[in-house]
């Protein structure tokens, strides 16, 4: 695959600098962070790339690699993407939520899936978008539109998204220089870690399974209180309507009016301590360092934040029959220890 993506080959008068492509995250901010790498990498190999998000659109000043946008109204989807030479998309991506066929959208789009990967939409990828291109451009961006499928392709379940990400990359794309870094460039009126002291706890998540319970944030935020830190807490828009009185009452929780308003607030922050969820990954890829606790004891964990320091907290003990009941066998002693553990990868790192 590297060598059919040679941007060198003599035999093409085309370049990646002819070709635009668009990239289509999932609309978890999570799963978004990982397709950054995707992005950037592109980028880096020449292609004008752009990401389509509604999170990382309010950021596009961040990313000098390349563009990011909101999203466009949904009756303006396809017209919108019908202006680039290539689109991948992730399969939890605004696409899918349209009416149209999967075998239809395979033969417009690349699909790459974070998660699983449904096989319809994996079908001669992009095989109608490539037909309308100059032949040169089509031979280009072919290889590229195998990609199509999974984008974990080490078969290795340790190995973090941004790892597979970076993995992908290389050995899908043919882009052998490939790396993790996403080129953020923060402004300068932003301290990396400013506020040393300042703990952003995510108590929440969109899957309720994963959430340790809000009594023990509680108590935990209070116990770091007593040690001379500043626990604050962090909810979406949705998660502010549903719970913000439980929290608010005893704590700070500071509203953020978009994904660039959140991120630098969490760029300025000493650490984040969270349930598996995206506002741990977009910290991670800020460099601020994330305590993650995850109700899976023995799996390897691929999903956990995959950009500087970090630190897992498990359950003490897992038990089949009580996988639900995950919470009771993860106390507020033990995330507290965690905690301990990633100041201390901090100070050795730093």
């Amino acid at each position: 695959m590297a060598e059919v993506l040679t941007h060198t080959d003599a035999h093409l008068s085309v370049l990646p600098a002819d070709c635009r492509i668009a990239l289509v995250p999932s609309m978890g901010l999570g799963d978004g962070c990982i397709y950054l790498v995707l992005a950037a990498n592109l980028a880096r190999a020449g292609y004008q790339v752009t990401v389509l998000s509604n999170h990382f659109g309010a950021l596009n000043d961040w990313f000098p690699l390349f563009e990011a946008r909101p999203l466009p109204a949904p009756a303006e989807t396809f017209a919108v993407l019908d202006d680039f030479d290539l689109v991948i998309s992730d399969l939890g991506s605004m696409l899918t939520r349209h009416a149209e066929a999967a075998e239809v959208l395979a033969r417009r789009y690349v699909f790459v899936g974070t998660l699983k990967v449904d096989s319809r939409f994996v079908q001669e990828p992009a095989a109608d978008s490539l037909a309308r291109l100059p032949a040169q451009k089509a031979r280009l961006l072919g290889p590229l539109a195998a990609a199509a499928g999974p984008l974990r392709c080490l078969p290795d379940d340790s190995v973090n998204m941004v790892e597979q990400a970076v993995a992908f990359c290389r050995t899908r794309l043919g882009l052998a220089e490939a790396h993790s870094d996403i080129g953020l460039q923060m402004p300068s009126t932003l301290r990396h870690r400013r506020h040393a002291k300042r703990v952003m706890l995510h108590p929440l998540s969109y899957n309720v399974k994963k959430n340790w319970p809000a009594h023990k944030y509680l108590a935990l935020a209070r116990r770091l209180r007593a040690a001379g830190y500043q626990p604050q807490f962090v909810l979406s828009p949705k998660e502010r309507c549903d719970h913000l009185e439980v929290f608010a009452s005893e704590f700070e929780v500071p509203e953020f009016a978009d994904a660039k308003a959140l991120a630098a607030y969490l760029y300025e922050s000493g650490y984040v301590i969270g349930n598996d969820s995206g506002v741990g990954h977009l910290a991670s890829a800020l460099g601020v360092p994330v305590l993650t606790l995850y109700r899976k004891r023995r799996d390897g964990f691929c999903w956990r934040p995959g950009w500087g320091a970090g630190q897992v907290v498990r359950p003490i003990l897992s038990l089949n029959f009580m996988r639900d009941q995950w919470a009771m066998f993860m106390s507020v002693n033990r995330v507290a220890r965690g905690f301990q553990v990633l100041i201390q990868k901090v100070g050795v790192d730093q």
